[in-house]
């Protein structure tokens, strides 16, 4: 509430100049402001800023407002994160949903969004490779015993109808865990990949499931249980729950989305430019990193061009030290531009003629 009552003072004294946007009065920018709709009058002051670019009351307007949209939007996703830690992955998507209907233009809360959705779905992939791996081990003790029956009572494996249900759920699950195993083996968990791949084994000897271990490195110091059938790893924790190398990465990822769309929403195009060179290097083809990264370059466009209007206006007017500073910050954000490059080579040119001329007039 204090930060409201701040934006009123402001909004009151060095904001009363403020031009109407058709409709759009400080009237309405207040009560967006009182009801939380960050979105609409972040919006209205940016558009006003492009207008009047050298007005600083209203950039020091914009900043207050956005540093408060920054903290409403960082006090959301921290509840959100609270809320998936306790697994109440629902709840905790509605408090990332609820704020971006107060701010939807905020980055941050739509990468937020979209980590939080990946995070739910690889708990629950992990659940579900969980139980797959306790019903091939069950299926498999299950096949031990139906075979020493086989052995107390002759003749019981063609007897019992239910046995033919039980064979088509072994191959099933032997079929799964068999897929399991390779792609674990694609991604570099070779542990994992062993795991699944003799649970398939042991359940349907295949040749896909020989060929599959044979092609498996050698793990040192792997716990192993001899049978006659089959050799059964016994892992010391949930092999389930070990983190694969693919995983380790999308970690990364997310912890780098985060910092982008923070980043991004304090329209720091500088430290967003970096953010996201260091996910195009871990993952240029994550369809989220490409998806910023193609609107990164259309912001960075945007800018580039306000810039260069700007600068261009400034210079025309004779402001060439304040033309320079503008085609500067923007070179920054795009240094490989060579239009600002050169723009700026021919301003400083003409402000290396003027200072000389101001030292050795005639």
């Amino acid at each position: 509430m204090k930060y409201f009552f701040l934006l009123l003072l402001l909004l009151a004294s060095g904001c009363a100049h403020l031009p109407d946007t058709g409709t759009i009065s400080l009237m309405q920018i207040n009560f967006w402001l009182a009801t939380g709709e960050y979105g609409n009058a972040l919006a209205t002051l940016q558009r006003q800023i492009q207008l009047h670019p050298d007005d600083d009351s209203l950039r020091n307007l914009l900043q207050t407002i956005q540093q408060s949209a920054n903290r409403y939007a960082s006090k959301k996703i921290t509840m959100a994160n609270r809320l998936a830690q306790k697994n109440r992955w629902n709840e905790a998507l509605r408090q990332i949903d609820d704020a971006r209907k107060h701010w939807p233009q905020s980055a941050a809360l739509r990468v937020a969004r979209d980590v939080l959705e990946t995070r739910r779905q690889q708990r629950i992939e992990q659940l579900q490779l969980e139980l797959l791996l306790h019903e091939g081990a069950a299926l498999l003790e299950t096949a031990r015993q139906h075979r020493e029956l086989e052995l107390v009572n002759p003749g019981y494996l063609f007897l019992d109808w239910n046995l033919r249900k039980y064979q088509a759920k072994k191959s099933t699950v032997a079929k799964k865990l068999l897929e399991v195993g390779i792609q674990m083996q694609k991604e570099g968990d070779f542990r994992l990949a062993r795991h699944c791949l003799v649970l398939a084994q042991g359940l349907e000897d295949s040749r896909e499931a020989r060929e599959a271990l044979q092609r498996l490195p050698k793990i040192k110091q792997v716990e192993v249980k001899e049978s006659n059938e089959s050799k059964e790893i016994q892992p010391q924790r949930p092999l389930a729950r070990r983190v694969s190398r693919k995983a380790v990465q999308q970690q990364r990822i997310d912890r780098l989305l985060i910092k982008y769309g923070q980043v991004r929403d304090r329209n720091d195009l500088v430290a967003a430019r970096r953010i996201m060179s260091q996910m195009l290097e871990i993952s240029p083809a994550h369809p989220r990193v490409k998806e910023l990264n193609a609107e990164q370059e259309l912001l960075v466009r945007q800018f580039v061009q306000r810039s260069i209007a700007w600068g261009d206006d400034l210079y025309s007017q004779e402001r060439i030290e304040e033309a320079v500073e503008v085609w500067q910050a923007a070179l920054q954000v795009a240094p490989l531009d060579k239009e600002l490059r050169n723009k700026l080579d021919r301003a400083k040119t003409a402000l290396k003629s003027l200072q000389e001329l101001k030292q050795n007039p005639r």
